[in-house]
């Protein structure tokens, strides 16, 4: 019934399509997935500046800005807010237009533009977050949700769309909570991050059937603003964006007899086994960075290491390479929010190896894959 995987890893799942083992000259070797670059996407601004796509070329060790709209002479939108590699495909999530941008990942030329208030209604609007498993995408919509500002309080609900990556045809619809963010697949259920547009009063994590849809939610007074979630062997993983009050933004870990804190975190991603985090609370800066291992307990902080203005808005890490990514403001105050960003590399060990520039508000990032026939 339940996956083996400790967390659900989208490209490494689908990248076990891809992998065969054969012999050759009595010489045994497997094809595996290799890194050739990262996609940055970039959110831009609500003034007028679009999302933009960054390609960051392993190879040449250049950082190409505006890339979608130099491929497909045509803008990506406002306000990207996800992304996703899946098989061949790269997946961008954009909410300010309502769809979602099917790309080819060698050539970053569109294959589809997904359109959710046409495929669902009005259940498709403000699409958020992404996830896949078994030839499907998951795409997270607000919906229904709306904010009452007078009360402090919201209505309505969200959904998780199953869309087919072949036909991009609606399979299922899922009923979530209010404002869904992050979701992940687990064997026969889908956990979505209900954030309640931070309100805090609805803030839940959703437990889906996959089969009947039948939803079992979670609170807790430490499920405040959940943002992004992972499943494990051992629980759920959720990074929390806490209440801004009492509660701090966290790692937390829900199991079937607690909730708790595992350390305090603004951005993290769930990679394999590891998380990897940033904790940059309102107006501080610089920050370290925190990579956790599930499994051990381990937790290691490395210095950011950077001399300019530091203000993470996303960490990832390369699963085939090792290497963590962390994007960031490029600029102090409210400047840094309308003007380029940068993304900083470094090794699997914390040493800083190079910077890159990309559009504004780097918001996502996954990596490009090729397959290589490898000895062993």
């Amino acid at each position: 019934m339940m996956k083996k995987y400790l967390l659900s890893f989208a490209v490494l799942a689908s990248a076990m399509l891809f992998t065969a083992c054969e012999k050759d000259n009595g010489k045994s070797y497997v094809t595996l997935p290799v890194s050739k670059g990262a996609f940055v996407i970039c959110g831009g601004h609500s003034s007028g500046i679009g999302s933009s796509l960054t390609y960051i070329d392993y190879s040449s060790g250049n950082a190409a800005q505006n890339q979608f709209k130099a491929v497909n002479h045509r803008e990506l939108g406002m306000t990207a807010n996800d992304a996703l590699v899946y098989g061949e495909k790269l997946y961008i999530v954009v909410s300010g237009e309502n769809t979602v941008e099917v790309l080819d990942t060698k050539t970053m030329r569109s294959i589809k533009q997904i359109k959710m208030v046409d495929l669902m209604g009005e259940k498709g609007h403000s699409p958020r977050c992404i996830t896949a498993d078994g030839g499907m995408i998951y795409v997270s919509t607000y919906g229904s949700s709306e904010p009452d500002w007078n009360t402090n309080t919201t209505s309505g609900n969200g959904y998780v769309a199953a869309i087919d990556t072949l036909t991009f045809s609606l399979k299922t619809t899922y009923v979530a909570g209010s404002f869904p963010e992050g979701v992940a697949v687990y064997g026969d259920y889908l956990v979505v991050a209900n954030s309640d547009y931070s309100m805090g009063s609805k803030a839940s994590i959703s437990v889906i059937d996959v089969a009947t849809g039948k939803d079992e939610p979670i609170t807790d007074a430490l499920i405040t603003n959940p943002q992004k979630v992972a499943v494990a062997a051992d629980g759920i993983y959720v990074l929390d964006w806490g209440n801004y009050a009492d509660v701090a933004g966290g790692v937390r870990k829900i199991t079937k007899s607690s909730v708790r804190t595992l350390f305090d975190a603004t951005f993290a991603s769930f990679i394999g086994t590891t998380i990897f985090a940033c904790n940059v609370p309102w107006g501080s800066t610089p920050s370290d960075f925190i990579v956790y291992n599930i499994q051990s307990g381990n937790k290691n902080v490395y210095p950011a290491g950077v001399n300019r203005y530091f203000y993470p808005l996303l960490i990832k890490a390369d699963p085939t390479t090792g290497h963590i990514f962390i994007a960031s403001l490029g600029e102090e105050g409210s400047a840094g929010y309308k003007s380029n960003g940068y993304v900083i590399e470094y090794t699997a060990t914390g040493e800083k190896l190079k910077e890159y520039e990309c559009g504004v508000y780097p918001i996502a990032m996954d990596f490009s894959y090729a397959y290589e026939r490898v000895e062993y």
